[in-house]
C-alpha cells in the first residue's frame, strides 16, 4: 500500500461526497485487508447494497484488490484503500464543480457527526458503570491563529506525521476505536451586511 494517493479522477472525487463510500474508506485505518461481507459486517449494512459501493469504489480506483482466498466453493475477494492517505487537490475539486466540492467537504462532517451524537446518546442512556469506560476518553480543541504559508505548510506536516504514528497500530486488547477530525482553512472575512444584520438582531433582542 502507498503512503499517499492524490485523487484527480472526477468519478473517484464523486465517490468521496457520498457518505457509505467514505464509511468504508474509513474503516481500514487498522490497514487490514478485508471481503465486502467483512465490511458489511463491521458497518452493519446490508451485505448486496455495500458489495455495490465496494465494485465502485474498486472501478474508481480508491479501493484494490490484493488477495483472493479460496474456503470450500466460495471465492473470497479481500480489498484494501489504494493508500493509507487519500487526498484532493482543492483545485481540482473547485475547477471541477462548486457543488461538488461542498459535497465533497461536508460528507465526513456528517458521518463524524453521526459517529460522535450515536456515542453520546449511549453515553447519556448508560449506567454509571458504563460511562466509566468514557472516562478520558473525550478531547476538544478549537483554535485560530496567524500562519505564513511557510508556517502553514510546517503544521500540516507535524500533523500528518503525528497521525501517522498512531494510525498503524493495531486492534489489540486495551485499545479502543477513537475517531479524530480536524480542518483547517483560512478565514474569510465576513461581509459588512452580515455585520449589519448582526447588529439588527442584537438591537432587537436588546
Amino acid at each position: 500500500m502507498k503512503e499517499f494517493f492524490n485523487v484527480t479522477d472526477p468519478e473517484a472525487l464523486k465517490s468521496l461526497a457520498i457518505p457509505e463510500r467514505v464509511k468504508i474508506l474509513e474503516l481500514f485505518e487498522d490497514l487490514e485487508p478485508r471481503t465486502a461481507k467483512q465490511i458489511a459486517t463491521e458497518l452493519g449494512e446490508n451485505a448486496a447494497r455495500l458489495h455495490y459501493h465496494v465494485k465502485e469504489l474498486v472501478r474508481v480506483g480508491l479501493l484494490q484488490q490484493v488477495d483472493t482466498r479460496v474456503k470450500g466453493s466460495i471465492v473470497e475477494k479481500y480489498y484494501e484503500p489504494v493508500a493509507k492517505v487519500i487526498q484532493v487537490k482543492l483545485r481540482l475539486m473547485i475547477e471541477e464543480n462548486a457543488q461538488q466540492l461542498s459535497d465533497i467537504m461536508f460528507t465526513p462532517f456528517r458521518t463524524t457527526e453521526k459517529d460522535l451524537v450515536r456515542t453520546l446518546n449511549r453515553f447519556v442512556a448508560s449506567d454509571v458503570d458504563v460511562r466509566k469506560e468514557y472516562k478520558d476518553t473525550f478531547a476538544y480543541n478549537l483554535t485560530e491563529f496567524y500562519l505564513s504559508q511557510e508556517e502553514r505548510n510546517q503544521l500540516v506536516g507535524e500533523i500528518s506525521e503525528l497521525l501517522q504514528k498512531y494510525k498503524g497500530l493495531k486492534n489489540e486488547n486495551g485499545r479502543r476505536k477513537f475517531k479524530f477530525f480536524d480542518v483547517l482553512f483560512p478565514v474569510t472575512p465576513p461581509d459588512p451586511s452580515e455585520d449589519d444584520e448582526d447588529g439588527d438582531f442584537e438591537d432587537n433582542e436588546a
